[in-house]
């Protein structure tokens, strides 16, 4: 059974696993990276994993920040990695360690991931979002392949404004009104209440906090309102959700019920309403995205 090595690069440290094609994890490791300024650091790092397996897996797929052309295995940047800009990263990369190397954007990983494995698996056309601390990650599926965009864009649904009337400010990017940041401003100020963060909020909709769950239900109809518009632009099938919010089935039954209000309540109903569902992978989407991205560039 082959087995590959996934590497998920982040900006202080790197994790690695060994995966078969049962998608079994063994010899999970880290390891620390004390400038985000220093190819040879990194690189060096990497090679020092994959030395560990050499011969034993079919070779090293990462996951990493940045604007990303998968399939060319190219850098346009590296996110908080400030040398991996208009680079040959997986080239470059796959001469200094003596390997195969593939690469792919972080976000668009857990899309792979999803879609060789999960949710998204033969869906031809689907939306995957990942609710992130600070943003929106995500990606798109249009044709069973992941739209990439004419400059690897796609799916970076962070930067959607929602009010057309404040024009001034970013209050209405998706990536702060709808991210978990988001969730706790929205539910303090509808419940009066402070220092809420997203585990608090689920404690005390389980205990069955009122003014709480209103808070919840207002941002779930915020959500809601981009899901409707980005379904107005691609038709999808289906539309995935991840991160903490939606891993807590109460919250993910709120978002189905407001996303169904959106679309029931709208007044032409020329728009097809999407099936809603959850992510299968969580803490391990990027990894196991990085093997199916290898697979389909080296295998397929």
């Amino acid at each position: 059974m082959k087995k590959y090595l996934a590497i998920d690069i982040g900006k202080t440290s790197l994790k690695y696993a060994v995966i078969n094609e049962e998608l079994d994890f063994s010899d999970k490791g880290k390891e620390y990276i004390s400038s985000v300024d220093s190819k040879d650091e990194l690189f060096d790092t990497i090679r020092d994993v994959a030395d560990q397996f050499r011969g034993e897996v079919e070779g090293v797929t990462i996951t990493m920040p940045g604007v990303i052309d998968t399939k060319k295995g190219f850098a346009y940047s590296g996110g908080m990695y400030p040398w991996a800009r208009n680079i040959p990263y997986a080239q470059m990369l796959s001469d200094h360690i003596g390997m195969k190397v593939a690469i792919a954007n972080d976000a668009k990983a857990c899309a792979f991931a999803e879609m060789g494995y999960g949710s998204l698996k033969k869906v031809q056309n689907g939306v995957l979002y990942m609710i992130l601390a600070t943003g929106i990650g995500g990606a798109v599926i249009s044709n069973g392949q992941l739209l990439n965009g004419e400059h690897f864009g796609a799916g970076e649904f962070s930067y959607m404004r929602g009010d057309y009337m404040n024009r001034e400010s970013t209050e209405d990017m998706f990536a702060l009104a709808c991210s978990i940041d988001g969730l706790s401003r929205i539910v303090e100020a509808v419940s009066g209440l402070s220092n809420l963060n997203v585990f608090r909020i689920f404690s005390k909709v389980q205990m069955g906090d009122e003014l709480v769950r209103q808070g919840v239900e207002t941002y779930c109809d915020m959500l809601a309102t981009y899901i409707y518009n980005v379904q107005c632009v691609l038709d999808s099938q289906r539309i995935v959700m991840g991160g903490n919010i939606t891993d807590e089935p109460v919250f993910m039954k709120m978002i189905k019920e407001a996303v169904h209000r959106k679309f029931e309540d709208a007044r032409f109903k020329f728009i097809r309403e999407p099936e809603i569902r959850g992510c299968v992978f969580s803490g391990t989407a990027r990894m196991i995205g990085a093997m199916y991205n290898y697979k389909q560039i080296f295998e397929e």
